[in-house]
Parts: structure tokens; C-alpha cells; sequence
């Protein structure tokens, strides 16, 4: 009797489990709007992004000497129409060649990660 008891929960248990809906997170879409590149040393870069309206944006620029810490390069958020921007300068010491950008934003428990680079010559 105690086996049929078991075996009769167990199969309720996984006909439950399977039924059940999964939730998984969502990705959030950003995409590239425009970007600086290929940029000279002592110039300006700029790069816009289009996601979701207001969503929490960063950014970090990757160079030869790890994470620039340029003026510029702060958490932003997008704006209505869902655009994020940031400007900085490219240091007059920065090594030429092709640097990662990686714009992470994220909104209503959703995120998402861009990752493109820019030329320094």
C-alpha cells in the first residue's frame, strides 16, 4: 500500500513539475546607433544606443591599461524614445588600435549587454 501511495505522489508531483510554466529572464535589445571610429588621439568619441524607454545604461571603455576613467563615461539613462549617449575624450597617451565598448542597460528586471569596439589611430 505504502509503495502504491508513493509511487501515485510521485507521479502527481512530475505531471505538476511539467505543467508548470518556467519563467525565464528576458533578454533587453539595445542596439547601435551611431559610434566614432575611427577616432584620433586628444579627440572626442561619441556612441548612442537605442533600448527601452528610461532604462539604466553603463558603459566601459577597455584599453591597453584596463577601464578608461574618462570624463563622460557614466551611468546614463535612456531617454523617452529609449536613446542613451555618451561623449569622452580619447586620451593623447592612448595606445592606437581596437578598443571594446560594452553597453550594459537593464529596466523592469530585464538586461542586456552591446559589445562593439572603436579604432584609436
Amino acid at each position: 500500500m505504502r509503495k502504491t501511495v508513493f509511487m501515485f505522489m510521485t507521479l502527481v508531483q512530475l505531471t505538476l513539475f511539467t505543467l508548470l510554466p518556467v519563467a525565464y529572464p528576458q533578454q533587453l535589445d539595445i542596439k547601435l546607433i551611431s559610434l566614432t571610429s575611427p577616432v584620433r588621439h586628444g579627440s572626442n568619441a561619441a556612441i548612442a544606443v537605442s533600448t527601452v524607454a528610461s532604462a539604466n545604461c553603463q558603459i566601459t571603455v577597455r584599453y591597453m591599461s584596463g577601464p578608461s576613467r574618462a570624463q563622460g563615461l557614466f551611468p546614463n539613462s535612456a531617454d523617452s524614445q529609449g536613446r542613451a549617449n555618451w561623449t569622452w575624450r580619447v586620451g593623447s597617451n592612448t595606445t592606437p588600435g581596437s578598443w571594446p565598448i560594452i553597453v550594459t542597460c537593464s529596466s523592469g528586471g530585464q538586461s542586456g549587454t552591446l559589445k562593439t569596439s572603436f579604432v584609436v589611430r
